[in-house]
Formats: structure tokens, C-alpha cells, sequence
């Protein structure tokens, strides 16, 4: 049975993609009327829904597996910065970058069709709007201090979808410095530590950038994070949406909220066994210049399907109050739904405030959770289906 349903998954995934495929070298320009872009673009939702991309730009392909110059994906990016574009590929192809990829506005990143992976660094999505980043691999080889996806300095209307991030020395992705209207879907987050900061503090005041923040808007669903550590996210001030998310096998702990953030947690899927090895390397660098391994969490980990709330930022809440006067929560304002854990995974989160978690503002493809779904997840999440 699990292999006709598998089977009838890469059926219907073939069905999805495979005219999209073939109609890429009959259209001209990224407009709605063509097959290729129409076939990415009605799977929007989420509130990054209204991410556009190069849509009516005009088409470029890299060649060049070079960092830089003719042909390459870096030469690309420089000439989206002039126009809205739809970045293709042309080949499968794998580029090691000497430096962090930026993204301007108006763009697509489009790996379907072909096998393209980034090595050592990522994209940087700065102060960006309309922007969607579908179909790639960034393994960071724990190389180097940086991020696979890191949206910040008020970016918008951003569409990550089916890409496959590891072994960031730093995070996976973030979503921080008041950007909003961001979704992540169909990602798979995989053997790295902190894996995804949805906003960020700081150390001396934790409600300094509450106004700049709080205004924070993220959609994931069908994201599989698996062999991580924590931070599956970790959420604070904006409003989130997690929906139908598979965490299986964290290290340390699974979701955190804290500081006012505002999050409906609906059917998702925790699954996790105290009786595993450890995958992770004796030792990981940290931004913090720490090298660390948490392996020995491991039998614990999972009665920590999540942080209690606000227990991520309490010891610094509590130190700071006084000084600074708070009269905002540490807590967030959670509403659980339908949350499924399998294996030896236990609840933590509880509903907190639900009147104040968000009613999304938008139709979604929610789905009941099944150990059918997680094999579904598994299956799909990540740099597949091209």
C-alpha cells in the first residue's frame, strides 16, 4: 500500500510539473499566459501569496557554473537589479560561491527542471519586495559563518518553496528586521543547528525593535524539518502560521515562541524516538564563535516537541524588567489545533491568549495529520518535483 500511494504522489507530482516543463522554450516572456510560470504561480498561498516575482520581466538563463562573471547566476542577479526577471537554468549544475548571493526586487530564482545546488554560501534577501526562490539546494558545509536564506531589512512579499537547506554554521533561514508577508513551503531543513529565527532581539533591551518587528507576517507549511537541533522555529512579536509542518528527529527541542508573538499551530506532525544515534558532528561552529554538539540532549528531546512558552527569552525578561519597565508578556499568544506527535514525541505547547493568535486572512490546502501525510511530506518537502 505505501508504495501505490507513493507512486500515485510522483504521478500526480509528473502530472503538475511535467507540461510546465515542456512548455519552457515556447514562451518568450514570464507572463501569466505562460504554461511554465502559470504552473508555479497558482500554488501561492500563505501570506507571501501575493510574491509575483519576475513575473512580466523577461526570461535569463545561467550557464556558467563559475561564482562570477558571464552566464553565472551572480552576472543574473546584477541584471535583475535593472528589470523584473525570471531566472532559469540551463543545465544542472552545482556552484560553489566565495560570497552571499543578493536578491534584488522583482525576481525569481527557478531551479525546476534541473538539479542546481549552492555550496558554502546562500541568498541574501535585503529590503527586497516581490521575490521567489523555488527549486534550489544551499548546503553550507559548515564552512563559514552565514545563512542559506536570510530575508531581512524590511523585505515583502516573499516566496521561498522546495528548497533543500544544511549545514549552516549559522541559521537556515530568517525572516527578520521588519520584513513581512513571507511564506515557506515545501522546504526541507536537515542536519544544521539553529535552523530559523522568525524576527530577532536584543541582548539589552528584548522589546527595542517590537514596533519595527511585530508587524512580522509568516505562512510555512509542509516544511520537513529533520536531523536538526532547535529553532524549528523560533518565533517572536510577528504573527505566524504553521500549518501541516513535519519536525522529526530534533536534537535538542522543536518549535519556540516567545515575546508576544502570535501563532496558530494547526496540524502539524512531531515525531521523534529517544533511542537513536546522534548524526550530528562532534563539533559545529556557532556565530557565537562556540563550537557545540548536543547529542547528549538526545533522550530528552523528545518530551520537548517545543520550549514551555517564553521560556526561551524568561531569564533575560526577568533580568531586564526592572530596568526597562516592561508591561509587555514574555509569553506568546498561542492557538493549538489538531497537532499530531508520533513515536516518543510529547506535547509542550499550550493555547495562551488564542483569541489574539491570527484567523489567517486567506484560503489554505490544509490537510488532517496522518502518519500518511508525514510519509507524504517526506516524500515531497525539499528540492523536488522539477
Amino acid at each position: 500500500m505505501r508504495s501505490k500511494r507513493i507512486l500515485g504522489w510522483l504521478l500526480a507530482l509528473a502530472g503538475l510539473y511535467g507540461n510546465a516543463v515542456a512548455a519552457k522554450p515556447v514562451c518568450d516572456t514570464p507572463t501569466e499566459h505562460c504554461p511554465f510560470v502559470a504552473s508555479l504561480l497558482e500554488q501561492r498561498e500563505g501570506y507571501g501569496a501575493r510574491a509575483e516575482g519576475g513575473l512580466g520581466g523577461r526570461f535569463i538563463d545561467v550557464t556558467s557554473n563559475e561564482d562570477a562573471g558571464p552566464g553565472t547566476l551572480r552576472a543574473a542577479l546584477e541584471q535583475a537589479k535593472k528589470a523584473p526577471t525570471w531566472i532559469r537554468f540551463a543545465s544542472n549544475m552545482t556552484i560553489v560561491l566565495r560570497s552571499q548571493l543578493r536578491v534584488p526586487s522583482n525576481t525569481t530564482i527557478d531551479g525546476r527542471g534541473k538539479q542546481v545546488t549552492l555550496i558554502d554560501d546562500g541568498l541574501g534577501v535585503y529590503g527586497s519586495t516581490n521575490v521567489i526562490l523555488t527549486h534550489l539546494t544551499i548546503d553550507g558545509r559548515l564552512n563559514r559563518l552565514t545563512q542559506a536564506v536570510n530575508v531581512a531589512n524590511g523585505s515583502r512579499d516573499v516566496w521561498v518553496n522546495h528548497l533543500d537547506l544544511s549545514r549552516m554554521s549559522d541559521r537556515l533561514l530568517n525572516v527578520k528586521n521588519g520584513s513581512t508577508d513571507v511564506t515557506i513551503s515545501w522546504t526541507k531543513f536537515h542536519n544544521s543547528n539553529k535552523v530559523m529565527l522568525l524576527n530577532n532581539i536584543t541582548s539589552k533591551d528584548l522589546f527595542h525593535h517590537y514596533d519595527r518587528d511585530s508587524i512580522a507576517r509568516v505562512t510555512l507549511h509542509h516544511n520537513y524539518f529533520f536531523n536538526t537541533v532547535q529553532r524549528n522555529p523560533r518565533g517572536q512579536f510577528g504573527t505566524f502560521h504553521l500549518f501541516n509542518n513535519l519536525l522529526e528527529n530534533w536534537d535538542f527541542y522543536g518549535m519556540s515562541f516567545s515575546l508576544e508573538a502570535k501563532a496558530l499551530v494547526e496540524g502539524n506532525i512531531f515525531s521523534n524516538t529517544t533511542q537513536r544515534e546522534c548524526v550530528e558532528p562532534d563539533r559545529s561552529p556557532t556565530v557565537e564563535g562556540v563550537d557545540v554538539n548536543y547529542c547528549r540532549f538526545i533522550p530528552i528531546a523528545s518530551e520537548r516537541s517545543a520550549l514551555e512558552n517564553g521560556e526561551s527569552d524568561r531569564r533575560a525578561y526577568e533580568t531586564l524588567k526592572t530596568r526597562h519597565g516592561y508591561t509587555r508578556d514574555y509569553k506568546a499568544f498561542l492557538r493549538l489545533k489538531e497537532n499530531l506527535y508520533l513515536g516518543d514525541a510529547k506535547p509542550v505547547l499550550k493555547d495562551y491568549r488564542p483569541e489574539s493568535a491570527p484567523t489567517p486572512p486567506y484560503r489554505y490546502s490544509y490537510e488532517p495529520p496522518t502518519a500518511q501525510l508525514a510519509e507524504k511530506i517526506r516524500t515531497f518537502a525539499g528540492n523536488t518535483g522539477g
